[in-house]
């Protein structure tokens, strides 16, 4: 096996060059890469639950929006697992510090996602003046 010592893209035996990159492959497998994580004694706190068959989809859209912004967040039970189906209910947990920030970031989030969805609404015909009318 070989890898891009920059990007760690693995690559097949016989490739010479990563095609992002651009740089000479290395042999061998490619180094772990440390993920960040909450310090053992960081006390965890909900900031959001998710509902309903779309919640996994949900929380990982607000957790995305928390990494953005340089919150660390988790979803418990979070190791690549799968959601078993049925059980549609995923909390959303930061450091207690971090809580009133993330707090404050998702509810942005939330309005401003919701004044796009209203604006992409299409008008009904009460809403439309009389010369829009046929």
């Amino acid at each position: 096996m070989a890898y891009c010592p920059k990007c760690l893209t693995e690559y097949r035996e016989e490739a010479t060059e990563c095609i992002d990159c651009h740089r000479p492959l290395r042999h061998g497998v490619p180094p772990a890469v440390e993920q960040p994580g909450f310090d053992a004694d960081a006390k965890l706190v909900a900031v959001r639950t998710f509902r309903g068959p779309t919640a996994s989809m949900e929380a990982e859209l607000a957790r995305n929006v928390l990494k953005e912004e340089g919150i660390l967040s988790a979803l418990p039970g979070d190791t690549g697992a799968e959601v078993i189906p049925g059980i549609d209910l995923v909390h959303l947990v930061v450091r207690e510090e971090d809580a009133a920030r993330a707090e404050q970031i998702l509810e942005a989030f939330e309005n401003t996602n919701a004044e796009l969805l209203e604006s992409d609404s299409p008008e009904s015909p009460e809403d439309r003046g009389p010369e829009s009318q046929s």
